[in-house]
C-alpha cells in the first residue's frame, strides 16, 4: 500500500505564511510551534505532511516527536475540502 504521508526536513522554524505556501493542500504536523495567546500559529518546524490528519500514525512516525524538546506540537489542515465556510442555509419561506 502506498504511503500518503511524507517526512519533511527543516532545520529552523518558518513562518506560518511560508508553511501555507510550501504545503498548500496537505495536513501538516509542526513541532517547536510558536503560538499567539489565542492559539494561532505564528511559526514552527513542519516535520510531516499528509493527505489526512495524523497520516502515518499506524507506522509510529509521531513517536520521535514526543520529547519535550519538540513542544509545542500542532497539526494544521491546509487541505482543500470543498467546504464553503461562509455557507448559510436559506430559510424556508413557505412555513
Amino acid at each position: 500500500m502506498e504511503k500518503t504521508y511524507k517526512l519533511v526536513t527543516h532545520s529552523d522554524a518558518i513562518p506560518k505564511t511560508e508553511i501555507e505556501r510550501l504545503y498548500d493542500g496537505y495536513w501538516v504536523y509542526i513541532v517547536k510551534a510558536k503560538m499567539t495567546e489565542t492559539g494561532r500559529l505564528l511559526e514552527g518546524i513542519p516535520v510531516i505532511i499528509g493527505s489526512v490528519p495524523y497520516d502515518g500514525v499506524e507506522d509510529g512516525i509521531y513517536e520521535q516527536y514526543k520529547a519535550d524538546n519538540f513542544v509545542e506540537r500542532v497539526g494544521i489542515s491546509l487541505r482543500h475540502t470543498g467546504f464553503i465556510s461562509s455557507l448559510r442555509l436559506a430559510e424556508d419561506s413557505h412555513v
